[in-house]
């Protein structure tokens, strides 16, 4: 989302190289200050902090995985202020159905955390910090899983409808643009439910909601000539 932001390499995940924007760094302090009022609360907060990153990184390895089974080779995987992405030179070549594949791996792998941490939170404890984590754990990811299913590009589920028409049509640009109109009214519908429910909060969704809206016009002029 901003092409010209510095980038620090971590570590490579099986030769998928993964770096960090400095825009990470501002979503983790976000949910790790927010609303905290003491100490407690603070210690608790910190639980942010790995979740973020273990949830973000093995949905993008989702993806890797995905576009490097489907013979495009290594991708490298950037850890965002918005999330995550994974990018591939080579995936640009990708088959409709490829592509769908591709895009919904992060999700997959994403619900595996929800089973896993609710198998240990159920299973193993719910008491102390452990127990907290393993719960952060479960439920980040219930939402992670089903944001990223909405269709709305440029997230998974936009993505599996943008490639869903593109298959349909055999036109790029067409699937581009029937694509920004289904986003355009899927946003309007959560904008309204959130100003209706929350009207007073759920301030990083929005902005990201609009950040998408943006995204989504641009398409849209982009591709006015594409009926």
């Amino acid at each position: 989302m901003f092409p010209n932001m510095p980038r620090w390499k971590l570590f490579s995940v099986h030769g998928h190289p993964v770096f960090l924007e400095p825009l990470f760094l501002l979503l983790v302090a976000f949910f790790v200050f927010s609303n905290v009022q003491t100490s407690a609360q603070l210690l608790s907060n910190l639980l942010w902090a790995p979740v973020l990153f273990i949830s973000i990184l093995w949905h993008e390895i989702g993806h890797a995985v995905a576009i490097d089974r489907q013979g495009f080779g290594k991708s490298v995987m950037v850890l965002q202020g918005f999330g995550g992405v994974t990018i591939n030179t080579n995936r640009g070549h990708a088959l409709p159905g490829q592509s769908i594949i591709i895009s919904l791996a992060g999700p997959a792998f994403s619900f595996s955390l929800v089973v896993l941490f609710g198998a240990l939170y159920f299973f193993v404890t719910q008491q102390g910090l452990l127990g907290e984590f393993f719960q952060l754990m479960m439920m980040a990811n219930i939402v992670w899983t089903i944001f990223n299913l909405l269709p709305i590009f440029p997230m998974d589920g936009g993505n599996v409808v943008l490639h869903g028409i593109r298959k349909a049509t055999g036109n790029m640009t067409r699937a581009y643009r029937y694509t920004a109109m289904i986003s355009l009214a899927v946003l309007a519908l959560i904008a309204i439910a959130l100003f209706t429910f929350f009207p007073g909060g759920m301030m990083l969704t929005i902005i990201i909601l609009l950040l998408f809206g943006m995204q989504n016009v641009q398409i849209l002029q982009q591709t006015k000539g594409a009926r």
